[in-house]
């Protein structure tokens, strides 16, 4: 994966120097021409590990009439680069999904909508925000607990599709900050547009 070796290197903060960090992002979602909702991510580094609060609103109108609302609230916990606990509620259009994850020794315990199991401690959320998650597998389902059987391909410009379970493009920058994604809504383009920023999540991550 062209950069991510680089990336790793240049982003790592020293375990003993750690205080409480915090990085901000907050993007505007469009469905083509038109605004469709909000994205937030708010992340805190700490003694305890790396802690980040990911909020989405969608809504698409027609005509005036909202024909489809997306909401998730999710917290996710990392330490060492492993999951230690996640806690996600989702509302899809009235049906409610939810995903639990636990650390139990060397594997995580998950209760989810669709999915009620293990999964080895290796794999990482549909959260994207750090680009290593690029490389690791599985990816679990932020929405419904389960494991996403997904390809990636290098697109260019900071450009990578994910097809299989999840069909997405996501966007990272030259640090390797996820940017935002590219997506089909209903049958039109879906795209992010920063609004705000204070500081950078992915190093945070990484220190933890």
């Amino acid at each position: 994966m062209t950069g991510a070796a680089a990336l790793a290197a240049g982003t790592t903060l020293p375990r003993r120097a750690l205080a409480t960090q915090r990085a901000y992002r907050k993007f505007r979602v469009y469905r083509g021409s038109r605004e469709m909702g909000t994205h937030s991510l708010s992340a805190t580094l700490d003694d305890q590990g790396f802690q980040i609060d990911i909020r989405i609103k969608l809504a698409v109108r027609v005509l005036g009439i909202t024909a489809y609302r997306y909401t998730l609230i999710n917290r996710e916990i990392w330490r060492d680069g492993t999951i230690q606990s996640v806690d996600s509620r989702v509302n899809d259009d009235g049906t409610d999904d939810f995903c639990k994850i636990r650390k139990d020794g060397d594997q995580l315990s998950i209760t989810g909508s669709r999915f009620t199991g293990t999964q080895p401690a290796e794999a990482v959320t549909t959260s994207y925000y750090d680009m290593s998650f690029l490389k690791r597998r599985p990816w679990i389902s932020t929405q419904s607990g389960a494991a996403l059987p997904v390809e990636i391909a290098d697109q260019g410009d900071g450009k990578w599709k994910v097809s299989g379970e999840l069909d997405t493009t996501l966007i990272y920058d030259d640090r390797g900050e996820w940017m935002g994604s590219i997506f089909d809504a209903g049958g039109e383009t879906a795209t992010y547009q920063l609004e705000s920023q204070t500081g950078l999540i992915a190093p945070l991550w990484s220190a933890a």
